[in-house]
């Protein structure tokens, strides 16, 4: 196993840590935490005050970030690897949270399991997932409490479970989810649990040859809800 992890602590009263993140090798198993506002995690190419994206490369990597704050950013541009689990929480107001797992096709991602915790508002979450070739037994537990939440998931996969609790006012979720099966095993299911009012939900389940499955619970007020299912595979919109 490879890792390289620098931490840069700046000097003054409104100081920002920066993570430096380029990691190499199996069963791989990092934790990171991050206390105060305007910190960073991405990746070793970057200068301090310019972030680029870490990348993480290996089978079976446990990755635990945790930021307590607000302003604060955690960027990959790729995680690369089988039977990944990452737990993610981010506590606080503005983060961003960029996510991205063998968007190229080139590598896999498969049997990965993921937990998104972020509690605050005006935070920004991007997930991309294989989006060119699609990743088999993916998990993802969403919990959102807050307002003015920003979430864009794009998830390619054969079979893949989605849970996602969405509490709180003016939150946007855009979800699409595509995929090839061979059988009616290669099901897609997405649970989402909203709470609040004033929110906007775009759910796209556009599949091939697999069926896609969704359940709303929703106790919410002057909200938007677009839902489409295609089973060809073709976009359509609201």
């Amino acid at each position: 196993m490879r890792a390289l992890i620098a931490l840069f602590l700046s000097i003054g009263l409104y100081a920002d840590n920066e993570i430096y993140v380029d990691q190499t090798g199996d069963n791989a198993a990092i934790d990171i935490e991050q206390l105060g506002s305007t910190n960073l995690i991405g990746d070793t190419d970057a200068t301090a005050g310019s972030m680029t994206a870490a990348v993480l490369n290996g089978s079976g990597m446990t990755l635990d970030i945790n930021q307590i704050g607000s302003s604060n950013k955690f960027l990959t541009d790729g995680i690369f690897g089988t039977n990944f689990t990452g737990f993610f929480e981010f506590d606080g107001d503005s983060n961003e949270f960029e996510f991205s797992m063998d968007t190229t096709g080139l590598n896999t991602a498969d049997s990965n399991d993921i937990n998104i915790d972020i509690t605050g508002s005006l935070n920004m979450a991007d997930i991309d997932i294989a989006e060119v070739s699609g990743a088999s037994y993916l998990d993802i537990d969403w919990i959102i409490d807050g307002d003015s939440n920003d979430a864009t998931v794009d998830i390619d996969a054969d079979y893949a479970t989605m849970t996602m609790d969405i509490l709180g006012d003016t939150n946007t979720l855009t979800f699409i989810q595509s995929g090839y099966g061979n059988s009616s095993s290669d099901a897609k299911y997405f649970n989402l649990n909203l709470d609040g009012s004033n929110n906007t939900m775009t759910v796209k389940q556009q599949s091939t040859l697999a069926s896609d499955w969704l359940t709303i619970s929703s106790d919410a007020s002057n909200s938007n809800i677009c839902i489409i299912q295609n089973d060809g595979g073709t976009a359509t919109s609201c």
